[in-house]
């Protein structure tokens, strides 16, 4: 391989790297733009929070009319109950209303927080995916490109000692075999 050709392959492996910083800065926007979707839901359960305080202050204020209403009702008599009493019904109607309507509000905002969350994941594991293959095909081009290149001495101790120990499991006995797998299954166990 003369100059050129090298230049051009690291040229073109340098691409490849600049194209993995665009996905890297693109996550990062997607996820910056993450942050402010949980910051505009923290918000909405925020003045969800601040609806709730209201309505108890609402209820709060029911109860006390209520009780004059109480106190009305012994001095003035049956008519004076019934029209407070009626009156503190429909206050309370409305106040569940509201309530159940910031609710809905508040399990909206919930819903969108977890499909944000979702998301997220989603484009991670895109992400990792992604960067995966591309080691892959970055090393399947090398492999190609130089294909008698020697390997590192770290690497190539590692496959000899694969091969060593696929040699050690194609002479092994069905009894070591079994003993191997119970091996593996107890060290994946979660303890």
């Amino acid at each position: 391989m003369n100059q050129d050709e090298q230049g051009d392959f690291f040229n073109t492996l340098n691409d490849k790297v600049d194209a993995h910083g665009a996905l890297v800065d693109r996550f990062h926007a997607e996820l910056q733009n993450f942050s402010k979707q949980i910051a505009g839901c923290d918000k909405l359960v925020r003045m969800a929070h601040i609806s709730l305080n209201q309505i108890d202050a609402r209820i709060a204020e029911a109860v006390r009319i209520e009780a004059g209403a109480a106190a009305e009702r012994e001095a003035a008599g049956r008519e004076a109950a019934r029209a407070a009493t009626e009156a503190a019904e429909a206050a309370v109607a409305g106040l569940v209303g509201q309530l159940q309507a910031a609710t809905r509000e508040a399990e909206l905002v919930c819903q969108a927080v977890h499909r944000s969350r979702g998301q997220t994941g989603l484009w991670i594991v895109a992400y990792v995916v992604v960067t995966l293959l591309m080691c892959l095909l970055t090393a399947y081009t090398t492999h190609k490109l130089h294909p008698d290149t020697p390997l590192p001495p770290e690497v190539a101790d590692y496959a000899e000692l694969g091969r060593k120990h696929a040699a050690l499991l194609q002479k092994a006995s069905d009894k070591e075999r079994k003993l191997i797998a119970e091996i593996q299954a107890r060290r994946a166990r979660p303890k």
